[in-house]
């Protein structure tokens, strides 16, 4: 269980441990997806299984990913985790062949809320959860600069202090966030329509990379 005590260090030990006890109900998650993508008509296929762990009940979440027929045996794989403490709740994904941890944390999501949904209404726990639905291509990141570093300081000014070491671009907007050896935090989120044209710039050829790399995935996925 995630206490509010533990280091960022120490929470990146405990879900990876932790997440190590679900192979069985993964296995029951392959299945039951397996039986939807051969019963789908449509492709792609794309389901998302929620689970807490049996002792510590930690909440993960799996999510699912079939490009066409043939990908049930082997479909793409994505691992997440929401845990709570008094500031809010926080979103983990975990990319387990590198042994690295991405955490949102509540401020992300206050200012998701704010800049992209716009929705003062959904409780956090939905927020995250479309979150997830709407940017589960992942992102493109490049390392941070001068421009991306003050851009952060003009968006978050209350968090002057925080060095950024890269941003990324996703579906719905740009993230700055700081990378601490196994774990990075993604700060916050600005939307398109936050920038004006010189700020813009900035983002160009991040934002073409992103583009070019959803071309290519969506491309693979109706080929067969």
């Amino acid at each position: 269980m995630i206490v509010p005590s533990m280091t960022l260090n120490e929470i990146h030990k405990e879900l990876y441990s932790d997440f190590d006890t679900l192979e069985s109900t993964i296995d029951n998650f392959h299945r039951d997806f397996k039986r939807k993508v051969l019963k789908s008509s449509r492709y792609p296929v794309y389901h998302s299984y929620d689970c807490r762990t049996r002792f510590k009940k930690n909440l993960f979440v799996v999510n699912l990913y079939a490009s066409k027929r043939g990908d049930w045996a082997k479909p793409l794989i994505a691992i997440c985790a929401i845990y709570n403490r008094p500031e809010g709740n926080y979103l983990a994904t975990l990319a387990i062949d590198k042994n690295m941890t991405t955490i949102y944390p509540p401020h992300f999501f206050k200012r998701y809320r704010e800049r992209i949904v716009k929705d003062l209404k959904s409780s956090n726990e939905d927020i995250i959860k479309l979150y997830l639905l709407r940017n589960r291509w992942g992102f493109v990141a490049a390392p941070s600069d001068e421009k991306y570093q003050g851009l952060y300081n003009i968006f978050e000014p209350e968090m002057n202090g925080t060095d950024i070491s890269f941003v990324c671009v996703n579906s719905e907007g740009f993230c700055f966030a700081e990378k601490l050896g196994n774990v990075s935090v993604i700060k916050t989120i600005i939307s398109e329509d936050m920038l004006i044209d010189d700020q813009k710039v900035v983002f160009a050829k991040l934002k073409e990379d992103f583009e070019l790399s959803n071309k290519s995935m969506f491309g693979a996925r109706y080929s067969g």
